[in-house]
């Protein structure tokens, strides 16, 4: 998969135009190296959305993980964007969760921010719908 492909997968996964399980089912395929760089570019991309503290508990119930899944538990604890390194840093066993919160925590920040540039925006992960 190009990265353009990695990245076009992972907006439609948080844009929900593909379903969390299987975006989790392809991330559990990769080796614990491939999927330490899929969560580095999902925290680049959360960062670019501006995701904050509003948008942390849709994330999580989105997410569809426990409460005390340890990405769910940093996340809440914290400013999101200083809790995405704790995040992408989690052993192997605690990866998947991680990957549901970071997407669904993409989802949730670009949505909104998807709604305040309609009709203005020529971003190409916002045309996916189209």
């Amino acid at each position: 998969m190009t990265p353009g492909e990695r990245s076009d997968l992972l907006n439609r996964l948080a844009q929900r135009i593909r379903p969390l399980d299987e975006g989790a089912h392809w991330f559990e395929r990769h080796d614990q190296a491939g999927r330490r760089a899929i969560l580095d570019m999902l925290a680049e991309y959360v960062i670019q959305a501006r995701a904050d503290e509003q948008d942390r508990d849709e994330a999580i119930t989105r997410a569809g993980v426990k409460e005390g899944d340890t990405a769910a538990v940093l996340l809440r604890v914290g400013e999101p964007r200083l809790q995405l390194r704790k995040i992408c840093g989690l052993p192997g066993y605690q990866q998947v969760p991680a990957f549901r919160v970071l997407v669904s925590l993409l989802g949730v920040a670009d949505d909104r921010r998807r709604v305040s540039c309609a009709g203005q925006c020529t971003h190409a992960w916002h045309q996916l719908r189209r």
